[in-house]
This record gives structure tokens, C-alpha cells and sequence, in this order.
């Protein structure tokens, strides 16, 4: 009868528990993550997911001006007609067209993963990707501090088990401060407060017409300075938005596929002279001419340059390109623009979510723009 009895309470106790469960949901899984040796905060707090069982990461892991860390996997980004994210190395390409879920490699051959949109970027699978472009995947599970997703190249110095001793604080600060804004806040009480009559006053018969927007008389020209490119900056751009692609003569050889990639998407090419002179200047410019005519069949008279080389190279008839916008993010770019009147020049690093961000937002706001060609810049 003991026996018994003992039994009824054992199952008893685990249908209680399991009612327990159900009622509060079980605990949710936090993922954190990290690039090589260091611990990713990517803009916005975007942090790895679970859809279906696979672990998502956000593509922005592969920028390494917002890691930190360069794991030799870039990308590109369109956002105009449908998100299409392209993340490349130089050995691989894959192609996500967010919109249809399709995912294509360089080849053209599909591929059976695909993107997904979360916190309103792009994210990608991370154990599919990682084993494309050969890089190291790793699936942590702490008891106190979440599940590291820890992606690695070659230049990673760490192991794993060393990583999670070395990263113990800072996962676990990461971690609480996730725990802290999952935390419900409190809803303030509402003081209900007498209405004062409202006072009716006339309004007039029409209503009043759109107003003008001042940025639309603002024209708008972009350079991108490519010369240490790497990759497809085209990709980076808006469809239909043109720029003036601005390269070293020294760095013409490394850079043949982008010159053609962007004279073909219908973008100009300039000249970034080299030398302590105006000689040298005009030489470097000669000699890239002669790479350009090799590389692509054309020639270009714009040449980057401003104050007294701007001045002699313009009398030797070349067609000066100068910034009148300055900064060193795209917030800054975009505020330092929003105060020109007439005519805004930006000369844009070879970063494509720099280049992303800033050619958007510009072409959301209503400038003008226009593409820098010899012409323009008269």
C-alpha cells in the first residue's frame, strides 16, 4: 500500500511540475556571440536567434569595422527592390535574395539555406555559411552566461575552452544586461486629468498644398575613394545610384574587376595623384591613364586633388574633384551635408555599410544627386 501510495505522489509531483512549465514557459535561451578572439556588440544590440532549430547570425558580423575583427568574408547590400545580401571572400560567393529565400553561390547553383529578416536586417545561417567560406563554427553552452556562438578564421589565437575562461566577465555582463532588458517595465499609473473646453477657430476653406522639400534643390555628388577596395563596392550602392570611383594609379592592377565593374554599371572613374609635386602629380596621372586604357579601353580627366595642385593640375586641363563635406561616419557625413545649401560633394571610404548607409539615406531625403562626370565638374 506504501508502495503505492508513493507512487501516486511521484506522479503526482511531476504533473504539478509539468503544469509549472506550461504555465510559465520554459527559460529562453540567450545567444551571444564572438568573432576570432573578441566579443561582437554589433549596432542596434543585434544578437544570434534560433528559427527552426538553426542558428541565425546577423550579416553585420562580417563588417569588421563594426567588429573589430576581419574574418575575410564581406559584403554587399540592396535594399531598393527587395533586400539582396551578398557575402564574399576570395575564394566564394553567395547571393541571398531575402524576398524569394533563395540563396545562389558564384556559380549560379542553389543553395539550401537561406536568409532571414530579423530586427529589421538580414540574417543568415550561421553554421551554413561559415562551412561555405571554410571558416570555424562553434556552438558554446555556459550554465550561468548563455550559448556562444563563436565564429573563427586562421587568426584566431584562442581555443574554445580558453576563449570562454578569457571572455568570462564580459559574457557574463552581456549576458545580464540581455536578462535586464527582457525584464517587463512597470506601467506608470495615468492621473485622468478635466479636458479644458476646446476653443473652435476658423480654418480656411482649402486645404494647404505640400510642402516643399529644400534638399530637392540640393545637388548631390558622391566619390568613393576604391583604391584599397576590397570586393564589389558597386553592390553597396542603390539601384540607379551613380558615383565616381577614385583610385591610385599604383593600385589600378589590384583593382581591373571593380574599374570594369563600375564603368559598366554606369558610374565614372577618376584619378588619385601621387607625388610630392606638380610634375610628379602630372606623371602619376599619365601613368594611369595608360593602366586605364590597358584595363578597360578609356581614359579619364578627373583627378582628386584641392588648394595649389587642384589650381595647376585644372590648368593643364584636368577636371578637379573636392570635397566640401567632411566626416568620419556616416551620421557625421549625413549631418555635415544636411548644412549645404546648393551643392554637396562626399568623398565616401571603401566601406560598404558606410557607403550603404549614406547613398540611402541620401536618396531617401529628396537630394538631387548627380553623378560626377568631367562635364559636372567644370
Amino acid at each position: 500500500m506504501k508502495k503505492r501510495f508513493a507512487a501516486l505522489f511521484c506522479t503526482l509531483a511531476l504533473f504539478l511540475g509539468f503544469l509549472s512549465l506550461s504555465a510559465w514557459g520554459a527559460p529562453t535561451t540567450i545567444y551571444l556571440l564572438a568573432a576570432n578572439d573578441k566579443m561582437c556588440d554589433l549596432p542596434g544590440n543585434t544578437l544570434p536567434v534560433a528559427v527552426n532549430g538553426t542558428i541565425y547570425i546577423p550579416y553585420t558580423v562580417f563588417d569588421k569595422d563594426a567588429t573589430g575583427t576581419d574574418l575575410g568574408v564581406y559584403y554587399g547590400i540592396k535594399q531598393d527592390k527587395g533586400t539582396i545580401l551578398n557575402l564574399y571572400s576570395l575564394n566564394g560567393n553567395l547571393t541571398f535574395t531575402v524576398n524569394d529565400s533563395t540563396c545562389t553561390d558564384r556559380d549560379g547553383n542553389v543553395m539550401n539555406f537561406r536568409a532571414v529578416i530579423r530586427n529589421n536586417i538580414p540574417y543568415v545561417p550561421a553554421q551554413a555559411v561559415c562551412s561555405y567560406f571554410n571558416l570555424q563554427y562553434s556552438f558554446l553552452v555556459t550554465p550561468d552566461r548563455g550559448t556562444l556562438i563563436r565564429i573563427c578564421n586562421s587568426s584566431a589565437s584562442l581555443s574554445d575552452l580558453v576563449f570562454l575562461s578569457a571572455a568570462s566577465s564580459a559574457m557574463l555582463s552581456r549576458y545580464n544586461a540581455v536578462l535586464q532588458s527582457m525584464e517587463p517595465q512597470p506601467t506608470p499609473a495615468v492621473t485622468a486629468t478635466p479636458s479644458p473646453t476646446p476653443t473652435v477657430t476658423p480654418t480656411p476653406s482649402s486645404p494647404p498644398g505640400p510642402t516643399a522639400n529644400p534638399k530637392e534643390h540640393v545637388r548631390v555628388y558622391v566619390a568613393i575613394d576604391a583604391s584599397e577596395a576590397e570586393g564589389d563596392l558597386t553592390l553597396a550602392l542603390p539601384d540607379g545610384f551613380q558615383a565616381l570611383f577614385l583610385f591610385t594609379p599604383d593600385s589600378l592592377p589590384g583593382q581591373s574587376a571593380l574599374v570594369r565593374r563600375a564603368l559598366a554599371g554606369g558610374h565614372s572613374v577618376g584619378l588619385i595623384p601621387t607625388g610630392g609635386t606638380t610634375e610628379e602629380a602630372l606623371e602619376s596621372l599619365k601613368r594611369g591613364n595608360v593602366l586605364l586604357s590597358h584595363i578597360a579601353r578609356t581614359r579619364t580627366r578627373i583627378a582628386a586633388a584641392s588648394g595649389e595642385l587642384a589650381q595647376a593640375l585644372s590648368a593643364e586641363g584636368w577636371r578637379c574633384w573636392q570635397s566640401n563635406v567632411s566626416g568620419s561616419t556616416a551620421a557625421t557625413l549625413l549631418a555635415n551635408l544636411n548644412t549645404r545649401r546648393t551643392e554637396g560633394r562626399l568623398t565616401l571610404p571603401a566601406n560598404s555599410y558606410t557607403i550603404s548607409q549614406v547613398t540611402s539615406q541620401i536618396r531617401a531625403d529628396g537630394y538631387h544627386c548627380r553623378l560626377p562626370i568631367e562635364t559636372e565638374l567644370g
